[in-house]
């Protein structure tokens, strides 16, 4: 029993060892990012963001305006002027105005209003130097007093934007520069919800002196392409394609809340997944091999569920727990615990049928088995009413005097052979073999209603086979004269189970039915007759079975007070 224990702790720990070292994997990393994005999909829609507005060059503003993309940059300088005008805390212009245009004046126009250090402009793109492609050169708008980030974020493998970094490839990045926040790890995204949760003012209504002042006031607006058609639209965490300027308003907010969403430490990360490997092969100890199957398949389901909604309101509270590697081991662990409850069961079935088979039929063995679940070696006590039948081979004894010892255990085990196999085809059991003596039961170890007939049929088996017997035993010139048998049977209640010690088990069926057919057998060596069957069997196994048997009246037993009737049959 200790050595299960110890089993289930190596599978557990080897689980969490497989699922640890597999945790770098793309297809985990990538199941991780995927119940990341299921996180956010569960908390929902959050209030929008207190510091961070959006103005959007949405389809509206082309209705309004009038104009095609892209917008004169002088219209562009009046819309940073104006926020500036409406008390916006910064402005974060998320266009790309990598070259220079065909107008001289728009573009002086516009550098004029971007030196402000109030606004900072956005860049995808690097010139030849290296450096951010504004205006003709970052150092030229910079020397201004203006200031210019990466419009970009970095990319997870499986191509979606969930982190906001200070710098990216040496520069600052945009959201980061805006939210004042160029030193620092980078962090996840704390995104409010999916796209749209943040209020989006027109920039038509902006250029236009439409726009209410308090919408900006005070807060940190980011100014982008909301339009589908200007394609500035990229997967993010919610699941969902999410506009830049969104993008870069939800990472703002986060980095101004310092980076509320938070990763589990390394080592309690470790020790989450020790404890998902350990818990299907710890809860399958207790119980034999179908309970524990059921507790293995049952913890693995509910320790699934555990994780799940732990990570759910761990997130919900600020920790981003980790999920996949979890999970594979605790699939791991489940099936290694599954796996481990056949092997241990699969051996049970197999030290059953090694223990039994030799004096069980396979057929009450293979039932056993069924009824048992297969996880136990040992029979459990029970009282049954079954007969007995015990045989014994006559003159044996003086037969083995003048043989060798070779010829006496072939012989022997022919003899054996023959009562074995009466009784395996009656459907009895062996108990045990006494020398050349065979104790048997039917209706043990499992009841059957037909024991007292079965054990008269298996008795009368014997004895149309001894001529077989004999015939062998004279051909191998092992015996001069054919061999008798006698042969006991008597039916009543028996102590049927297994009996011995952790090492050997053997089956055993005793009480007084027992020690009835055993002095039954031995009236053969006074009376006529090799079958002696008792009242109680012939009452028991019907007018059928018992043609042929003649009363011999009362037999005083040894060892018994009161006489036993008895039927003979020669």
């Amino acid at each position: 029993m200790a050595r299960r224990p110890l089993r289930a702790l190596l599978v557990g720990l080897v689980a969490a060892a497989v699922a640890g070292t597999l945790a770098q994997a793309p297809a985990v990393e990538r199941l991780e990012l995927a119940t990341l994005d299921q996180r956010f999909e569960w908390r929902g829609r959050r209030p929008p963001p207190r510091d961070v507005a959006i103005v959007g060059i949405n389809e509206g503003t082309f209705r309004a305006l009038r104009l095609r993309w892209p917008f004169p940059r002088a219209l562009h300088a009046r819309a940073i002027r104006r926020l500036l005008a409406a008390g916006a805390r910064r402005v974060v212009y998320d266009v790309q105005f990598s070259e220079p245009s065909d107008d001289p004046r728009g573009d002086a126009a516009l550098l004029a209003a971007a030196a402000d250090p109030r606004v900072v402009l956005g860049t995808a793109q690097l010139s030849p130097d290296g450096a951010p492609a504004v205006l003709g050169g970052a150092a030229r708008l910079r020397a201004r007093g203006g200031a210019v980030g990466l419009a970009y974020f970095p990319t997870d493998p499986d191509g979606r934007w969930r982190r906001v970094t200070p710098r990216i490839d040496g520069h600052p990045q945009l959201s980061a520069l805006a939210a004042g926040r160029l030193d620092g790890p980078s962090a996840l995204i704390d995104f409010a919800g999916p796209p749209d949760t943040i209020p989006e003012r027109s920039f038509a209504a902006l250029v236009q002196g439409r726009l209410d002042p308090a919408a900006v006031r005070g807060r940190i607006v980011v100014v982008g392409a909301t339009a589908p058609a200007l394609q500035d639209f990229h997967p993010a965490a919610t699941g969902a394609l999410m506009s830049g300027a969104e993008l870069h308003a939800n990472a703002i907010q986060t980095l101004l809340d310092g980076r509320p969403l938070r990763a589990l430490s390394p080592l309690l990360g470790a020790l989450l997944v020790l404890a998902a490997g350990l818990v299907a092969p710890l809860a399958a100890l207790p119980g034999g091999p179908t309970r524990a199957l059921v507790q293995a398949l049952a913890a693995g389901a509910l320790g699934a569920v555990a994780l799940l909604a732990g990570a759910q309101l761990a997130f919900d509270g600020g920790t981003v727990v980790p999920v996949a590697a979890p999970l594979l081991a605790l699939a791991l662990g489940t099936a290694g615990a599954v796996a481990l409850t056949y092997a241990v069961e699969l051996r049970a079935r197999r030290r059953v049928r090694h223990a039994f088979e030799r004096f069980v039929p396979p057929a009450v063995v293979r039932e056993i088995l069924a009824r048992d679940g297969g996880g136990r070696v040992a029979l459990p006590p029970r009282r049954l009413e079954a007969t007995v039948l015990f045989c014994d081979l006559r003159g044996f004894t003086t037969l083995a005097e003048r043989l060798a010892a070779e010829q006496v255990i072939a012989a022997l085990n022919r003899y054996l052979q023959l009562v074995s196999d009466a009784v395996f085809a009656h459907g009895g059991t062996v108990v045990s073999y006494q020398g050349d003596g065979v104790l048997a039961v039917f209706g043990a170890p499992l009841p059957r209603d037909d024991h007292a007939a079965a054990a008269l049929a298996a008795a009368r088996a014997i004895l149309a086979e001894l001529p077989t017997l004999n015939r062998w035993l004279r051909d191998e010139g092992l015996a001069e004269r054919p061999l008798e048998v006698g042969i006991g049977v008597n039916s009543g209640p028996v102590m049927s189970g297994s009996v011995g010690s952790a090492r050997r088990v053997e089956y055993a069926a005793v009480g007084d039915a027992t020690n009835v057919a055993a002095r039954l057998q031995a009236l053969g060596r006074e009376l006529p007759g090799r079958l002696f069957v008792a009242d109680a069997t012939v009452a028991a196994a019907g007018a059928a079975a018992t043609a042929g048997l003649r009363r011999h009246g009362e037999v005083a037993l040894k060892g018994r007070r009161e006489p036993v009737y008895v039927w003979v049959e020669a």
